[in-house]
């Protein structure tokens, strides 16, 4: 059999033993000789539904197949084809004998490596024929089969039956999927490669994200993080606005993340996790070469915090044992790593010093590695870890821009046929109704109004108590109903709440966030004896709760939590209002961990309950700053409570009225979230300082709606740049050309950043406008004509979401006042840009045809040019036209050999960079005598002999892997030399 033949009979072998795992059918998978097929086959009645099945399962093995065969055509090619031929075979035979019987084979997490060895153990004797190398290619290939066959089960959607019909409705996207997540699996160098299979672990377990969707089935509920993922802005600690997240990385080493409920703060470490392993953060200074360590603090709520060697606890358990020695530390130490810290503020207060601690002497210990943490706002107070360098960042609320993308990413996961009708109605009553925005700017309250929508034939809820309350009744009374199946206990809806509001009240009460799953199963266990008519065991109630409810989890083996934060901390509050317990909520009200539950839990409090927990929080006797924390607590109560007093509701706004004008931005996230009655109290202020009339216009906008529009306009002459910055952020929430004319037309705004396309239509009223960056997202086609007139300077194209195709940069030849352009994407058109006679800087990206180059030949021109990842450049000849470029950089250009067509510019050529081009000969170095800027980045660093006569070098930065011997520059006081050495890590040291 030939080795095409040999790999293609594989393929098949690999996604069988795939479905058996998929199937988690024991006694099949057990059984080397079954079919998996047969028995899917099984679970669907059509003959057309039979067909799609199998051809499902015959496509999943070609997508196998694409990744497979290019990966045979370059490993061991100088061992002869008869050899290869049979390592593929006897990796064909493994799979096909094995009996899958480790109950961790079907576990949610399963590692490949983990499977590895699974294999080589239980089918020990298929090698024994082969020789040395093709051994040494069968445990290649073995262990590359064993990563297909993970990413394959983990992307399809996890199999339950009766769902069998609606995951061949959703073919087409799996299959896209599959092909995705195989085509960004890290490459493996050597066969004992430890940082590629932990590296495969994270994206394996982390690139999944659910779409809390009341009324969704398994099969819809979890889509590739890495698609899903909608980038969010962030505050910086200076009260100014500031930028989305991808674009904060850069900037520092260190974040301290603060975000409310659902505001994203764990989607967004889990997406930085998933771009980190797959290296998808290549154009993000310093973020390119990273390992991730994510870890999980409620995990640790009474626990010790873990030390570096347990940093594999949460995602690659089953490799640990593999990993070599000291390897996390050496990340860390040689700032190869990040680590990701979720959940601060799930930890209890008084563990905070402690994990204060922890924190600063990872800080101190590995002082280049990168840390990210995340918290809700009050846990800590501002500054917390200043100390230690940390950057306090804010995520803010979703823009209605935001808020459109989302909708639609949230119904295009959804299976059969588009819904662009019931999106865009949805959109509409989003944009109609102001207590629907508000709700919306939430990531985790917009996928539930998405999925009530859904659901609901149009129906929305006006708050979100209502909102919390029809999303669980639906998530855990409907599911099963409706897809008609059987479980083995009926509860009630109405008992299922009786247990999870006993359970979450003792979680917030013991100041868990999550527990040992013995431990609430035996909470269940006490309250069911108070519930006498149901008839079935505890334990069966409690696997019932957490298999089929929809609103607990197990994330790791052995641990419970609920599925979000929010839907414990509703049930507690509903607990805690049903046992009368006012006093403890008030008692507890200044504690940030108890903050929700009670502002909650006036929204289920009975009015005369409401009106003695919101009095014994205003009147409860503490110092200063315990009072304005008590204050902005009863603040907040006022969107959860339906009816007030009309005393109590008067001095509610008495107080907050002492918080007008706003000092800080989270002040002003606090009184926006009290509604539409604050705009005339921040109507009636004067605040003195920029800084307040900054968190003031934050407020403002929060509020949203005409009446805020029409108060933004009074800021528009100002000269504050603070006020200004937050202005602009400002215009990305209301109709972006109306508030461009009325608000931002007479400010001094020489940048800023658009994101759509009538965004752009709206910048002809900014005559001061001179740099404009636009996030490219999506295949959107957009016509830059829209912006003649508008007097720019430099244009720069930023990374959004994935473009498959290149995007037309034609028409900025309609904007002649351009100098600079800059494009991080994908791009075409550039023989127009001919016509823009003041084009002196241009930046191309992503460049795979190198003819393509000849377009750039009427720039002749150009002062400065920058071409990023064009594998295919290998010399300069397709840059011959440049007549007298000063400055030129050349970024990975993984193949560029041969510079020799430097010494045509030697008279010109001022700077010069090389980034991560590896095979560069810089032999000709020495004929650059007019080069003054030198750097060398990840690029082979010559002898600096070579370097030492150049006597117009000024500067010379180099950054290798390798040690440098400086020592040749000794005799240059002139030159100013900045060296970094990064060590090559091997996974064996």
């Amino acid at each position: 059999m030939s080795l095409e033949a040999s790999a293609i009979a594989l393929t098949t072998a690999v996604v069988k033993a795939a479905a058996k795992i998929w199937l988690g059918n024991r006694p099949i998978a057990a059984d080397a000789s079954a079919k998996a097929l047969d028995l899917l086959e099984k679970q669907v009645t059509g003959l057309n539904d039979r067909r799609k099945l199998r051809l499902l399962f015959t496509n999943l093995e070609d997508r196998v197949a694409d990744r497979l065969l290019p990966f045979l055509d370059v490993e061991f090619r100088a061992v002869p084809e008869n050899e290869r031929a049979a390592a593929v075979e006897a990796v064909h035979d493994t799979f096909e004998r094995a009996a899958l019987t480790d109950d961790d084979l079907f576990a949610t997490d399963l590692d490949a490596a983990y499977l590895y060895r699974y294999l080589l153990r239980t089918v020990p004797d298929v090698t024994r024929l082969l020789s040395v190398d093709a051994t040494e290619l069968y445990q290649r290939v073995l262990r590359e089969c064993c990563a297909y066959l993970v990413q394959v089960t983990s992307t399809l959607p996890r199999f339950q039956p009766g769902a069998l019909v609606e995951i061949l409705q959703r073919e087409t996207e799996i299959l896209e999927t599959v092909r995705t997540v195989l085509a960004t699996l890290p490459e493996r160098r050597h066969p004992e490669d430890f940082a590629a299979d932990f590296r495969r672990q994270v994206v394996t377990k982390l690139d999944r994200m659910e779409l809390y969707g009341a009324g969704l089935t398994e099969a819809t509920r979890l889509y590739p993080l890495s698609v899903a993922y909608l980038s969010l802005s962030v505050t910086s600690d200076k009260e100014v606005p500031g930028d989305r997240i991808e674009h904060v990385l850069p900037r520092t080493s260190k974040i301290l993340l603060r975000g409310e409920a659902g505001s994203g703060k764990t989607t967004l470490l889990q997406w930085l996790a998933v771009q980190c392993a797959s290296r998808q953060l290549r154009n993000v200074d310093g973020w390119d070469d990273i390992e991730p360590f994510l870890i999980r603090l409620r995990r640790f709520s009474h626990a010790p915090l873990p030390s570096p060697e347990r940093f594999l606890d949460e995602v690659g358990r089953h490799i640990a044992d593999e990993m070599p020695p000291g390897w996390v530390h050496r990340q860390l130490r040689h700032g190869r790593a990040v680590v990701l810290v979720d959940g601060l503020d799930e930890v209890p207060d008084e563990r905070r010093r402690e994990v204060h601690e922890w924190l600063r002497e990872l800080v101190g210990t590995f002082p280049r590695a990168r840390f990210v943490v995340t918290t809700r706002p009050a846990a800590v107070t501002a500054g917390w870890l200043s100390g230690e360098g940390f950057t306090e960042v804010g995520l803010q609320p979703m823009t209605p821009r935001d808020v459109r993308t989302f909708v639609t990413r949230w119904h295009q996961a959804l299976p059969g046929e588009p819904r662009d009708e019931e999106r865009d109605a949805l959109i509409t009553a989003i944009g109609a109704r102001s207590p629907l925005r508000r709700l919306a700017e939430n990531p985790l309250l917009c996928a539930l109004l998405c999925a009530l929508h859904h659901q609901g034939n149009g129906r929305l809820p006006e708050n979100r108590m209502e909102l919390y309350d029809v999303a669980l009744r639906m998530l855990l009374d409907s599911r099963d109903i409706e897809r008609k199946i059987d479980v083995p206990v009926r509860l009630s809806l109405t008992e299922k709440l009786v247990l999870l509001r006993s359970l979450a009240y003792w979680l917030v009460r013991n100041g868990h966030t999550d527990v040992p799953a013995a431990d609430a199963e035996a909470r269940i266990t006490a309250k069911l004896r108070s519930m006498g008519q149901i008839d079935v065991t505890p334990r069966t109630v409690f696997r019932h709760l957490l298999d089929r409810g929809g609103v607990l989890r197990e994330p790791v083996p052995g641990r419970i939590d609920f599925v979000h934060r929010t839907f414990q901390e509703y049930l507690a509050a509903q607990a805690a209002i049903e046992e009368d317990d006012i006093g403890i909520l008030t008692a507890n009200a200044r504690r940030d961990e108890w903050r929700e539950v009670v502002v909650l839990a006036a929204g289920h409090a009975h009015p005369a309950q409401r009106e003695r927990l919101l009095d014994g929080i205003l009147q409860w006797d503490t110092d200063e700053q315990e009072r304005l924390k008590l204050d902005l607590v009863a603040l907040a109560c006022l969107e959860t409570s339906p009816t007030l007093s009309e005393r109590l509701r008067n001095e509610i706004e008495d107080r907050a009225s002492t918080l007008i004008p706003p000092q800080s931005l989270s002040e002003a996230r606090a009184l926006a979230s009290a509604g539409e009655f604050v705009l005339d109290l921040l109507a009636a202020s004067e605040p003195e300082a920029p800084e307040s009339t900054a968190a003031t216009v934050h407020a403002v906008a929060l509020i949203g709606g005409q009446g805020a529009f029409e108060l933004l306009t009074r800021y528009r002459n100002t000269r504050d740049q603070v006020v200004i910055d937050e202005l602009v952020e400002a215009w990305h929430m209301f109709d972006p050309v109306e508030f461009a004319e009325r608000v931002l037309a007479e400010l001094p705004i020489e940048d800023i950043i658009a994101e759509d396309l009538a965004e752009l239509a709206s910048l002809r009223h900014l005559p001061q406008l001179r740099h404009l960056g636009f996030v490219v997202s999506g295949s959107d086609e957009f016509d830059f004509a829209l912006l003649a007139g508008v007097p720019l300077e430099s244009i720069h194209l930023m990374g959004g979401g994935f473009r498959a195709q290149p995007m037309d940069i034609g028409t900025l030849a309609r904007i002649p006042t351009l100098r600079t352009i800059i494009a991080d994407k994908p791009t075409c058109g550039w023989d127009q840009l001919a016509n823009l006679p003041n084009l002196r800087e241009l930046t191309l990206s992503n460049i795979e045809d190198i003819d393509q180059l000849s377009e750039l030949t009427p720039l002749r021109y150009l002062r400065a040019l920058t071409l990023e990842q064009v594998p295919g450049l290998e010399d300069l000849r397709s840059l011959s036209f440049l007549d007298q470029p000063h400055k030129l950089t050349f970024d990975r250009c993984t193949n560029l050999r041969d510079v020799r067509a430097l010494v045509r510019w030697a008279s010109s050529l001022t700077e010069l960079s090389f980034i991560r081009c590896p095979e560069v000969d810089l032999s000709s170095l020495p004929s650059l005598t007019e080069l003054r800027v030198l750097e060398l980045e990840h690029t082979p660093v010559p002898d600096l002999r070579l370097v030492a006569g150049l006597t117009g070098l000024r500067e010379l930065s180099l950054y290798s892997s390798d040690d440098i011997d400086l020592t040749p520059l000794a005799d240059r006081p002139d030159l100013e030399v900045r060296a970094a050495v990064r060590h090559a890590l091997s996974d064996e040291l």
